[in-house]
């Protein structure tokens, strides 16, 4: 492929695509990075790639399959990061035994900030149910249950952000809310 056929085809459908992963995933950093190698992989294999392929139809195809990919490698990443919270939360270590009731009426009164449709994505995110199990249940979009756990985390990360100790205990269960 010629740099300057490449290139229009870059202007002309990046946009396009970064919008499409960013709808699907919900965060502009890693819809990005993804946009970025899907016009790699669509660079790899425009030589090989019969005259009339539709460039943008072909792109799209790309990007889906990447989102689905980077979506089930997320969903693995956030059943380690709750049973890495779990552990922590329920050691009997003497490191956490004087603190574990002050953590626990923190991170209530924390919660209790939060909207009734958060708390529920909340407990069930932390029972290990995912976008598609929450959306069904109570019957909102994956972007709400997204938009949600993000509203989530910054309301608790905000009300703890004082406390060392609890933010230290607790960034575990941030980082699987805010995926």
């Amino acid at each position: 492929m010629q740099e300057k056929e490449f290139e229009h085809i870059f202007k002309c459908y990046y946009s396009d695509i970064y919008n499409f992963i960013y709808h699907y995933i919900m965060d502009g950093d890693d819809a990005e990075d993804l946009a970025q190698d899907v016009f790699i992989r669509f660079f790899e294999k425009y030589k090989s790639l019969p005259e009339e392929v539709n460039s943008k139809q072909y792109l799209l195809s790309i990007a889906k399959n990447q989102c689905i990919s980077f979506l089930r490698h997320k969903n693995v990443i956030d059943r380690n990061n709750l049973k890495y919270f779990e552990t922590l939360l329920f050691s009997a270590t003497s490191e956490y035994d004087t603190t574990y009731d002050d953590l626990f009426l923190k991170l209530n009164i924390a919660m209790d900030k939060l909207s009734e449709l958060q708390k529920q994505i909340v407990q069930m995110k932390l029972t290990g149910k995912d976008y598609s199990e929450m959306s069904e249940e109570l019957g909102v979009t994956h972007s709400q249950i997204h938009k949600n756990i993000k509203k989530a985390y910054d309301k608790i990360r905000h009300y703890v952000r004082k406390n060392e100790t609890l933010m230290l205990i607790l960034s575990p269960l941030f980082s699987l809310l805010h995926h």
